[in-house]
């Protein structure tokens, strides 16, 4: 095909890959529903408190990045299933079509229906549970500043994912996994060699890159962050260029398949 992009056959292909997998995602919908829902009750019944927006955000971003992660790995299975990978490369469409549908599924719309799903099971526990007198129940707020941390983080490993959906042929997420907490450690062992070579300090803590600095000087412990606003941007653009760059190598890994 010569054209790159053709909105009503990008239209069709949508429909066509909802209409096939609708169920299969309705059903991780379920599980998903219900696995808050389940653990929420646990938790809200063994705490005496209610359980406050940080507590919130911890559970909501953990969730995502398992759920998010585990649900891209598999948005691209089809291709290393070995009935469906020639009626899938053979399908009269292109390839940043084919991209666009599972790049659709697994990062606007999981966000949006995680989301939807969870602040459903946290108004519904919340509703359940009557706290005492003065104890009053804060909902998770989207818009905090912790939030567009999170969804950074998700889209870079939404990214990883999705470029292992499109790599590995099979057990996409373990495989995943395992090459990305491999190079995650080297990453962090190279940044720690770096700063010690750069400041000549010999006790120096493994320090993940842009996060925080951490070392000994005479059984003192010193920790330097950056915290300036312009520093932090920049950081952010970065690893938004990442999540990009991975994107778009995905994109022509589908490509090369489909060749």
């Amino acid at each position: 095909m010569n054209e790159v992009f053709n909105f009503r056959r990008f239209r069709r292909l949508f429909v066509k890959h909802t209409i096939e997998h609708y169920r299969t995602y309705l059903m991780a919908v379920a599980v998903l529903v219900g696995v808050l829902l389940l653990g929420g009750s646990f938790i809200f019944y063994m705490m005496s408190d209610p359980p406050d927006p940080g507590f919130q955000t911890a559970v909501f971003g953990s969730l995502l990045l398992i759920a998010g992660t585990l649900f891209t790995s598999t948005v691209f299975s089809d291709y290393g299933d070995k009935n469906k990978a020639i009626p899938a490369l053979t399908l009269p469409a292109t390839a940043l079509e084919k991209f666009l549908v599972g790049w659709l599924y697994s990062y606007p719309i999981f966000l949006v229906v995680y989301t939807g799903a969870f602040y459903l099971a946290l108004l519904g526990l919340s509703s359940s549970r009557h706290w005492g007198e003065g104890q009053h129940f804060h909902l998770l707020n989207l818009r905090q500043q912790e939030m567009g941390a999170l969804f950074l983080v998700y889209s870079v490993l939404q990214a990883v994912s999705l470029f292992g959906a499109v790599f590995f042929r099979k057990l996409h997420f373990i495989k995943t996994g395992f090459t990305f907490f491999i190079a995650l450690g080297v990453a962090i062992f190279l940044n720690t060699l770096f700063l010690k070579i750069v400041t000549g300090l010999g006790n120096v803590k493994l320090a993940l890159p842009f996060t925080f600095f951490n070392f000994y000087i005479h059984d003192r412990f010193y920790s330097i962050s950056l915290n300036d606003p312009g520093t932090a941007m920049l950081i952010w653009l970065v690893m938004m260029l990442v999540t990009l760059l991975i994107w778009i190598a995905a994109y022509f890994r589908l490509k090369e398949k489909q060749v």
